[in-house]
């Protein structure tokens, strides 16, 4: 072969690298910067709008104060990982926000990586990525509050793509990444194990798949995912009535009385909140692709059934849970995890046919990517003109505020801050890293009486209705529990505070009281 000369090479180069230009453009390969950059101006916003936490933000503000196998009624997975963060960053809403939104990109960019890897057009990949976008669970919910969901959402992909891997080229190392991502997915939410039997349902209905099952190779999934959930599965067990008894409550608090009744209450809502999560996805397809999207839900390929066959295999787990566990209520974020790959079932549909253009393609992205673009204003939007409509959220109550000016006039740093909820007491713990905060629904957050000495120890709740409020009942009983009954209430203080981005003369209140304990 005749070497190439110096010019020809130069040219063959420049050749070369115009089709791979042109080949990541009309692949739309630019999607996961566009997202990247998109999460850095939601965890700025974030950062900067303000300093208080919602709900699910706050826990692990709380639970962060330590380490444990297991904290409560979810998996610790996610606490463990922000914990690690605290601990290397330090405690603050920036190191929150980061991680998530780091998270969050990895969910939406294991979804591209999914996709090319499963379909044939790899612009499908970038439509099935975007369309996540479309999901007002996922770009909203997930987006403000939700924290062991997003990584569980992570799980389930890499899963999926690992599984896929293997059932098309097999290797030790594959067996092992879904044996360490089915253990991390069950550390994320106890509802993956509806996942992992779906995946198991999926692989053996397909003819490779059987095949990868029975090597023995599998032998090193199943021992990797029982060495990962090992720990907190010995937490779990001596929890169980924790666990159980919050997750079955939880989805069953809708119960009418009877069997025959709560089963229809069941099955209603099932396709109640599937519908919700489905339809505003499921109706952008129809309206851009139209007759090629109706046309594709009866194309058929072999990723496409791989797929269809997991959305199956969990919506008959789910009823069946329904019939045997009787649970009456299913809430968005617990079938979030499932519902999130109908985009993608969708492209493989799409892809499978083969009937859709690049002007559809183009047109389809230009819904999610103005998302994009107004997704950050309306969330920001959401804090800073409350004031107009006299209607606050978590982010607008003035915690800062508070302990700055409870603390400034006492003139002494308190031992412990004691409140009921975590969400009050992730929201004081942000705001005094180095101080312990007990909640009184939290038996673990609780110090001893001998540790407590003589130092002071403030005490806090909030207003209710707008109005100032006396100390709760859960204060008064933690009060007595640890001082004793003879000793008397400290007195109690109310402030009225403005809301961050509020208008007069509306008022946040809360409740305080300081007690300095006789050293024992």
């Amino acid at each position: 072969m005749k070497p190439l000369q110096n010019g020809n090479a130069i040219d063959a180069f420049e050749e070369e690298a115009s089709i791979s230009g042109n080949q990541v453009s009309s692949d739309f390969g630019w999607v996961p910067w566009a997202l990247a950059a998109y999460f850095v101006v939601q965890a700025a916003i974030r950062i900067f709008i303000s300093g208080s936490l919602r709900i699910d933000e706050a826990q692990q503000f709380f639970v962060g104060q330590w380490l444990a196998w297991g904290y409560d009624a979810q998996p610790p997975l996610y606490n463990w990982l922000q914990y690690g963060v605290f601990h290397v960053f330090g405690m603050s809403v920036a190191s929150f926000v980061i991680l998530k939104n780091l998270l969050l990109f990895l969910v939406y960019a294991s979804y591209h990586k999914l996709l090319r890897l499963l379909v044939v057009d790899k612009k499908l990949a970038a439509v099935g990525t975007l369309s996540l976008l479309t999901m007002p669970q996922i770009f909203w919910q997930a987006q403000r509050d939700l924290t062991h969901t997003v990584l569980t959402l992570l799980a389930v992909v890499m899963l999926i793509y690992f599984v896929v891997t293997t059932i098309r080229r097999p290797t030790l190392i594959s067996y092992a990444m879904i044996g360490l991502w089915a253990g991390l997915g069950m550390l994320t939410k106890y509802n993956f194990a509806l996942v992992v039997m779906s995946v198991f349902v999926a692989a053996l209905c397909h003819p490779e798949g059987r095949k990868r099952i029975l090597n023995i190779r599998v032998l090193v999934t199943l021992a990797i995912s029982v060495l990962v959930v090992l720990p907190h599965a010995v937490w779990m067990v001596s929890n169980m009535d924790l666990v159980l008894t919050t997750t079955v409550n939880t989805m069953s608090e809708q119960g009418a009385g009877g069997k025959l009744s709560d089963i229809a209450h069941g099955i209603a809502d099932l396709v109640k909140t599937t519908v919700e999560i489905a339809i505003p996805t499921t109706l952008i397809f129809l309206l851009v692709f139209r007759q090629a999207f109706l046309r594709s839900l009866r194309a058929r390929s072999e990723w496409s059934d791989f797929i269809g066959r997991i959305l199956a295999s969990t919506a008959i787990i789910l009823v069946a849970l329904i019939f045997i566990v009787t649970l009456t209520e299913f809430r968005d974020r617990w079938l979030l995890p499932f519902l999130f790959l109908l985009p993608l079932y969708f492209c493989l549909k799409l892809d499978a046919a083969g009937s859709q253009s690049e002007a559809e393609l183009k047109k389809f992205l230009f819904i999610p990517l103005t998302l994009m673009v107004a997704l950050p204003i309306i969330i920001a939007a959401d804090i800073l003109l409350a004031r107009f409509f006299h209607s606050y959220g978590h982010l607008n109550t003035p915690y800062a505020t508070f302990l700055n000016e409870v603390i400034g006039a006492e003139g002494k740093q308190p031992l412990a801050v004691v409140t009921t909820t975590w969400h009050k007491a992730g929201n004081i713990r942000v705001n005094m890293p180095n101080t312990p905060v007990i909640s009184t629904e939290y038996s673990a957050s609780d110090l001893s009486r001998q540790a407590m000495g003589g130092s002071p120890i403030l005490l806090v709740w909030n207003e209710r209705n707008g109005q100032q409020s006396s100390m709760p009942d859960e204060l008064k009983q933690w009060f007595e529990a640890k001082f004793g009954k003879a000793i008397q209430l400290p007195a109690q203080q109310d402030i009225g505070l403005p809301y961050y981005y509020g208008r007069d003369p509306d008022r946040y209140h809360f409740g305080y009281a300081w007690y300095y304990p006789t050293a024992e």
